[in-house]
């Protein structure tokens, strides 16, 4: 056939659909309009993705079962897994509750109040005056994230976290794959936040809980292909077949279980860390006094007046001292019978009474032999001392016996000659000493090791000027020379990091113990507040193991400022030759106005609020026009297969609309010319024009209209991803075929609904 016979057959058929065209004007969208009126039956009312929504949420379900799996065991006990799972599958049903919404507004609304209801609902089951609290029992739970390690206790405030967490993520997974059609993305929407939980689950507990979450990723993979396939046109499978299905899954899930436990044996899945940071010791912490809120922290009864010990840094690396390694530590449950170290003989005694000290970590005495408490299971830490509760963080009202060896004599430590311990000489390690303190050692008397030791802190006692609040800082060997033969003035943690550094350069182990010392007197009990907080030297002797040596400077220089009011006043300590004071000076200055400071406050008001105003303004045209392309398809898919071939076709001009290609009176066909040859929009434009005009129109059928809608989903993509992203972003908010829609009497406003379009 030549060009010009090719030519002439086109213009020939062109000319019959323009005459179809005037002939059947109006009846296609006529025919939308009757769908839209009419209420759809239940039959035929469409559903968001292929196949039921409910066999979808069912599938969903299993991997959300698995993130709650993860979740709950960084918990104690199984109660917060069934917590997690419970919430997860609220957040499911949620989001079924909330599809069949029809406005926006109700909608979110809808979403932002169930997630918050779910983690309510988490904290009924433990009273409802945690309900009523719920601001400090979350606040509670938040906080103490930092002092506890996993596995921690499920407390109120982790239950109505872990509603919020799990029902946000049970509704995200459930909306995606039933409102938004992506199921197979929804199966992994849960899978970041079982890894992330799977960080901090116990050891013992990672491989079968990675296991857990392979098999129930495989279960709603299964069901989400067996729920997709009951939605196509094909008979539905009978449930034998289903269970036969996944019954024959069950031995490969069975040999990927046990690779999974070899593999987690060869530390191939779980290789050991290059750094391990329960290995390193670790730098400690210090709140300044003016951060703390003065309060009562515990109380003590006992003949002694402290110290009252937390524990200790025994570490360290030539420049900082620091806190014994985690995973070092020496840390066993309280036996019944309360003895830690029967070692020593029983000499003092302090029963404790909590009040508002927080953590996990009681204070305790000096060489510890036993605890005798009633409450919370305890353990100890024979390398540092702590004395700590095993679950949870310590609670008001705990009280607990310590008894402790007593201290021994200056004459008993002067006759000390036995060799230390094996595991006792690391705490000698230190590097070389500078040249004042070799000159000091000198002088040091070489009777006892005592007597050396006590010449050498004594003369940094009665030398060295405290300066300043005890905060720890690097207190590396040359700070010591300055300390004694430059500035001679410190700190208070550095004088004690000082005396605890010459100690180990005679070679007697030493380590800076930490807790409190002192307390006020009420009654027969000292009470013990934030300001008696107190580091000290401990020194250990064999026989009679660690003994803290508290000193005082002799001089010290006044503190001024926030912290001053909760430090401790000793009479003890002279003031040194350079006062400090702190001066107020009146000055007489003119008064500040207030206008620019109310305009910025206004401003810091108006502006936020405009400018959010301004995005919904903005961004309004993306909820309308889905929602007015969501009721359309609903009309055309009830209306049959020509009206879905209309709105496929509609959608495309109304997309080249927003992108600024209007041309309203172009038909299929004349709009080709305005476009370089291509295939696909081709094939759609004749498809539009035989069906709706042409030889096609008496024998329209399903595919045709699905084809229609895959080239028309085909061209919208293209021709977006062909734009640059500053184009696409406003096509995405334009309100040019929302005001002048290609096949305008398709639009439901001008049946009366108002709501329809902006």
């Amino acid at each position: 056939m030549s060009t010009t016979d090719t030519t002439s057959e086109l213009a020939a058929i062109e000319a019959e659909a323009l005459a179809r065209l005037d002939e059947e004007s109006g009846r296609v969208e006529a025919d939308v309009d009757r769908a839209a009126d009419a209420p759809p039956a239940p039959s035929e009312e469409p559903e968001e993705v292929e196949g039921s929504p409910y066999r979808v949420a069912i599938a969903v379900m299993f991997p959300v079962i698995s993130a709650a799996i993860m979740v709950g065991g960084v918990f104690s006990g199984i109660g917060a897994r069934f917590y997690a799972g419970v919430a997860g599958l609220l957040g499911i049903g949620l989001a079924l509750l909330v599809r069949r919404s029809r406005s926006p507004w109700v909608t979110n609304v809808a979403i932002v109040a169930g997630i918050a209801i779910i983690g309510v609902v988490m904290v009924i089951p433990s009273g409802f005056d945690n309900v009523t609290g719920l601001k400090g029992v979350v606040d509670s739970a938040v906080h103490s994230r930092s002092v506890l390690r996993p596995p921690v206790p499920l407390t109120a405030g982790w239950q109505a976290i872990i509603g919020w967490l799990l029902g946000a993520v049970g509704f995200i997974a459930a909306w995606v794959a039933i409102s938004l059609r992506r199921p197979a993305l929804s199966l992994l929407l849960p899978l970041p936040v079982a890894a992330i939980a799977g960080i901090s689950v116990p050891k013992t507990q990672q491989v079968a809980s990675g296991v857990a979450v392979l098999a129930l990723f495989a279960i709603g993979l299964g069901l989400l292909s067996s729920a997709q396939a009951v939605g196509s046109d094909e008979e539905k499978p009978p449930l034998a077949f289903e269970i036969r299905k996944a019954l024959r899954s069950l031995p490969l899930i069975a040999v990927i279980t046990v690779a999974i436990a070899l593999l987690s044996q060869a530390h191939f899945l779980f290789p050991k860390p290059r750094i391990d940071p329960t290995q390193q010791p670790q730098k400690p912490h210090a709140v300044p006094l003016s951060k703390v809120e003065d309060r009562v922290l515990f109380e003590v009864q006992s003949s002694i007046s402290g110290p009252w010990r937390l524990g200790s840094l025994d570490v360290y690396d030539g420049k900082d001292w620091r806190l014994p390694p985690y995973a070092q530590n020496q840390l066993k449950d309280v036996p019944r019978s309360g003895v830690v170290d029967p070692d020593l003989q029983k000499g003092v005694r302090a029963t404790f009474t909590v009040a508002g000290l927080g953590g996990a970590v009681l204070p305790g005495l000096p060489n510890t032999v036993g605890v005798v408490a009633n409450g919370p299971k305890l353990a100890y830490d024979g390398r540092s001392g702590n004395i700590r509760v095993s679950q949870a963080q310590i609670q008001a009202g705990l009280q607990y016996t310590v008894v402790a060896a007593p201290l021994p004599s200056v004459g008993d430590l002067r006759k000390v000659t036995a060799p230390l311990p094996k595991d006792i000489r690391r705490f000698t390690s230190i590097p070389a000493m500078p040249s004042a303190v070799a000159d000091l050692i000198d002088k040091a008397p070489k009777t006892s090791k005592w007597d050396e030791f006590d010449y050498l802190r004594t003369y940094i006692l009665d030398n060295v000027v405290a300066s300043g609040v005890g905060a720890p800082v690097s207190v590396p060997p040359s700070e010591v020379q300055d300390m004694l033969a430059g500035s001679k003035t410190a700190s208070p943690y550095q004088i004690v990091a000082a005396q605890a550094m010459v100690a180990r350069w005679i070679g007697l182990p030493s380590r800076i113990g930490y807790g409190f010392d002192g307390g006020d007197q009420v009654g027969d009990k000292l009470q013990v507040r934030p300001k008696h907080g107190a580091t000290f030297v401990e020194v250990y002797f064999p026989g009679y193991k660690w003994l803290p040596v508290i000193g005082t400077p002799k001089t010290a220089k006044p503190t001024v400022g926030s912290d001053a009011s909760q430090q401790q006043f000793n009479p003890a300590v002279l003031p040194s030759n350079d006062i400090g004071v702190k001066l107020y000076l009146p000055v007489i200055t003119p008064a500040r106005s207030t206008v620019l400071e109310n305009v910025r406050r206004a401003l810091l008001v108006i502006v936020p609020l405009l400018l959010l105003l301004l995005l919904a303004y903005v961004t309004f045209p993306i909820l309308r026009k889905a929602r007015y392309r969501s009721r359309l398809r609903a009309a055309a898919m009830a209306s049959g297969p020509r009206a879905r071939i209309a709105l496929a076709y509609a959608e495309w001009r109304d997309l080249a609309t927003d992108f600024g290609f209007r041309h309203p009176t172009d038909t299929p066909l004349m709009f080709l010319e305005r476009f370089a040859p291509d295939e696909e929009h081709t094939e759609l434009a004749w498809l539009t024009t035989r069906a709706l005009w042409g030889d096609l129109q008496g024998s329209l059928t399903p595919e045709l209209a699905f084809a229609a809608e895959e080239l028309s989903k085909a061209l919208r993509r293209r021709l977006t991803q062909a734009q640059p992203a500053t184009l696409r972003a406003v096509a995405l908010v334009s309100r040019l075929s929302l005001r002048h829609p290609y096949a305008p009497e398709t639009d439901l406003s001008k049946k009366g609904d108002a709501r329809a379009v902006a």
